[in-house]
């Protein structure tokens, strides 16, 4: 059995511990959050603390392993950064839904998360920390790079590219071939027709330029 502490405490870790659960093969020793009291249970896994404590977890369980659930792109990045300097040589686990279709030439980073019900097509990259929400389909040779993410009953076609850090929102359809740039939202239900610049919002059927952003700016 894999050792797992899960970063964050809140719904998207409730939707890891459900993946893993049902994957098999993992333990999972309990949760990190900062801003939850330490102690709480979490579908009967404990709060174990902040940060500070993994010293004392790594000494207590070897080859502890980590997964980091936190739904916002951008503070999933700082999230991740900021466990890096208390564990340098962190491994990262994926949490792949049994009833996911991965297929053949599919590359997966580190900490990708692949919820129920997705379809990753032959040839598509997922970069790491990555997420591929309920029931969205991710077309062949595509990519979605490092921490971006599709939100439930997102549909790609093939050769889509995602920037790093960019959300598709809900229900939203990219057209074959489109490139989307990095830290680039597309809201919820749009027609994505043509490429995305970065750094911007798009939204509507067909989905069309709304505004700039900045780095972090909240969008869930």
């Amino acid at each position: 059995m894999e050792k797992v502490v899960i970063v964050g405490a809140s719904g998207h870790a409730k939707v890891c511990i459900d993946i893993l659960e049902r994957s098999g093969g993992y333990e999972i020793i309990g949760l990190l959050d900062s801003l939850k009291p330490k102690g709480l249970n979490v579908f009967g896994y404990p709060i174990l603390g902040d940060f500070s404590v993994i010293p004392d977890l790594l000494e207590n369980n070897s080859g502890l392993e980590f997964f980091v659930a936190i739904g916002d792109n951008w503070i999933r990045h700082q999230v991740v950064q900021s466990l890096k300097k208390f564990h340098p040589k962190a491994i990262f686990v994926n949490a792949i839904h049994p009833d996911a279709i991965i297929g053949k030439g599919v590359e997966l980073g580190n900490g990708v998360m692949i919820m129920a019900g997705s379809i990753i097509n032959a040839d598509s990259i997922l970069g790491d920390f990555t997420i591929v929400n309920t029931r969205s389909s991710v077309g062949h040779e595509s990519i979605l790079n490092k921490f971006s993410s599709l939100a439930p009953n997102c549909t790609l076609g093939g050769n889509v590219e995602v920037g790093e850090y960019s959300a598709i929102s809900l229900s939203s359809t990219i057209l074959n071939g489109r490139k989307i740039g990095k830290h680039t939202i597309v809201g919820a239900g749009s027609l994505l027709t043509k490429d995305a610049e970065k750094f911007a919002v798009y939204y509507g059927v067909p989905a069309k330029f709304i505004r700039q952003r900045e780095k972090g700016d909240k969008y869930l």
